[in-house]
């Protein structure tokens, strides 16, 4: 079996800002879309796992995005497993468009987790080295992020039912829109993310509600944001990001 999985996406009326580019999260769940396709593959889907007890959970997550398609392009999407980092196992991502430029690199960091013993599981034991490709699409070693120490703004949340994913948690995905939606809207009206990195370090669950915090980070090259997501009930952090943005092209 080829260890790339390509997959090809159109970018439909709903899933494009004002401006007619394709929205960060439509990119994000285009990512994820392909990437269960392709677990499903190596039978290692979360609907298989969870047949032992087992699922997958997003540890780190890092996405460069170079241009953004617009409404009615047609992209592809491929991923690959690109290795283990100590008990991480690691997941690369590209996009590109119809004439090869490429539109985006990602990579990113999962465990296997025990749910019911609620502990990491041993790679070897569910993973074979020989799927993995030697190549990474975004070379990081994923560091520790800053925290978001001072909010400028905050805005609060309540999880809904369209936020829980296969896991009966909130989505990966859905906490990077929390914390796009603290930008500034002069930022968002005249700005684009290009640069995303998340470490998620707890879960949310239907029902809770959160607090997304913001905090401008000084920066050379364009606007640069700390981001936080906290449970607004225990104050837990659940998500440590940073974004950088460009203007629109």
């Amino acid at each position: 079996m080829d260890k790339i999985y390509t997959k090809k996406f159109q970018v439909h009326t709903y899933e494009v800002d004002f401006r007619g580019k394709a929205l960060p999260i439509s990119l994000l769940n285009y990512l994820q879309d392909a990437a269960g396709d392709h677990t499903v593959l190596l039978d290692v889907s979360v609907p298989e796992l969870l047949k032992s007890n087992l699922t997958w959970l997003l540890s780190r997550y890092h996405v460069k995005i170079f241009k953004y398609p617009v409404m009615n392009d047609l992209i592809f999407v491929s991923t690959w497993p690109s290795g283990k980092q100590g008990i991480f196992a690691l997941r690369d991502f590209e996009i590109a468009d119809e004439r090869g430029e490429r539109l985006l690199a990602a990579t990113s960091s999962w465990v296997l987790w025990n749910i019911k013993t609620r502990q990491a599981m041993r790679l070897e034991d569910h993973l074979s080295d020989r799927v993995a490709l030697d190549r990474r699409a975004l070379a990081d070693d994923f560091l520790p992020l800053p925290p978001c120490h001072t909010a400028a703004r905050e805005l609060s949340f309540r999880v809904e039912m369209q936020d829980i994913d296969f896991n009966n948690h909130v989505n990966h995905a859905v906490y990077i829109q929390w914390a796009l939606e603290t930008v500034p809207e002069d930022i968002l009206r005249t700005c684009q993310p290009v640069d995303i990195e998340a470490a998620y370090r707890a879960e949310a669950f239907y029902g809770n509600e959160i607090v997304s915090k913001i905090q401008r980070v000084e920066a050379e090259s364009g606007p640069v944001f700390a981001h936080g997501i906290f449970h607004r009930t225990s104050g837990a952090e659940l998500t440590r990001l940073r974004t950088a943005w460009a203007r629109y092209a």
